[in-house]
């Protein structure tokens, strides 16, 4: 009688679901069933839910909804300088994978940007060796599992001080020192967006003839690191090229919509990095998963601190 009445109860409460969520089930239920009835020996559940889920309208997780400690370096261009809200194609990214049903948190030194969790390892007019220099300081305390790169900017915009005769040597020496400070980090580079001065265009390009080859170089050591493509010189893909109309108007940084260009091609690349299973657990060394949920944290207990000081004030006056 238990087991009739129960199953009475799962029947009615089937009965009750809105229509469009039994289909979704079933569909989803029929998927399960025909992906595990390819697979030959023991089928790894887990894996064919995942496979499923990461598929279903392209808003599945990221390697199965794994924490994503993301560390953004570079300089001005990272930071999201003239920008809207000053957050540059850096808060599109978190929200991007925040959607996908991951805890999320920005790592760095810096702190820039109108959103919670700003944490950034960038700084304005901070050329390529400079970068390596600060990085050494806090990725191997920090750890991110995912590192998204765009340097070099700077030294074209400083020729007379850099220039691009370096870029390659400082380039391959920053990205080498990310993969051993922090080994469970897949590392996404990008070439420099174009300027409308000829002469630091030139450096630019010459800057991204380098950047290129150390990712090709990279790539045949078989080492964790992709490029996303951002300058028309070598038709970078459909869409995700700054141009001209994206350029603002110091003629230096883009626009919020040449920024959130710059997003999309970078989140081709993460897509790439996931497709290929480069994507690992951060280590846990007691940094919180959820960057957001840190910085309010911190805010409610500062809050709190000011709440109990206000009372001492007021407690102090009264006996006074």
């Amino acid at each position: 009688m238990l087991c009739i009445s129960r199953a009475t109860a799962v029947v009615s409460w089937w009965r009750q679901l809105p229509r469009i969520t039994k289909l979704m089930s079933v569909a989803v239920a029929v998927v399960f069933l025909l992906a595990s009835g390819f697979q030959s020996g023991t089928v790894d559940v887990n894996q064919q839910w995942n496979s499923i889920v990461r598929g279903v309208g392209g808003h599945g997780t990221l390697s199965g909804g794994m924490p994503i400690r993301i560390m953004y370096i570079g300089a001005s261009m990272s930071l999201g300088e003239h920008s809207e809200g000053e957050r540059g194609y850096r808060q599109q990214i978190r929200d991007w994978i925040a959607e996908k049903g991951h805890p999320v948190n920005c790592v760095g030194a810096n702190r820039f940007g109108d959103f919670k969790d700003n944490d950034v390892q960038a700084w304005g007019a901070q050329p390529i060796k400079p970068t390596l220099d600060r990085a050494r300081d806090a990725v191997p305390a920090l750890q991110p599992n995912l590192i998204l790169i765009n340097a070099g900017s700077s030294d074209c915009f400083q020729e007379g001080t850099w220039g691009s005769s370096n870029v390659l040597n400082h380039m391959r020496d920053l990205v080498d020192f990310l993969l051993e400070a922090s080994p469970r980090a897949t590392v996404i580079m990008s070439t420099i967006i174009f300027s409308p001065w000829s002469n630091v265009d030139r450096c630019v390009r010459s800057a991204n003839a380098q950047i290129r080859q150390v990712s090709r170089d990279l790539a045949r050591e078989g080492k964790p690191v992709l490029l996303a493509e951002m300058h028309r010189d070598q038709g970078g893909a459909q869409g995700t090229v700054v141009d001209e109309p994206e350029m603002g108007p110091d003629s230096m940084h883009p626009t919020t919509e040449g920024y959130f260009v710059m997003g999309e091609a970078f989140k081709k690349s993460i897509l790439e990095a996931d497709k290929r299973g480069w994507l690992q657990m951060p280590v846990a060394n007691g940094i919180p998963e959820d960057g957001n949920a840190e910085r309010m944290a911190v805010e409610d207990k500062q809050e709190d601190r000011l709440t109990e000081r206000g009372v001492r004030a007021r407690a102090r006056r009264w006996w006074v």
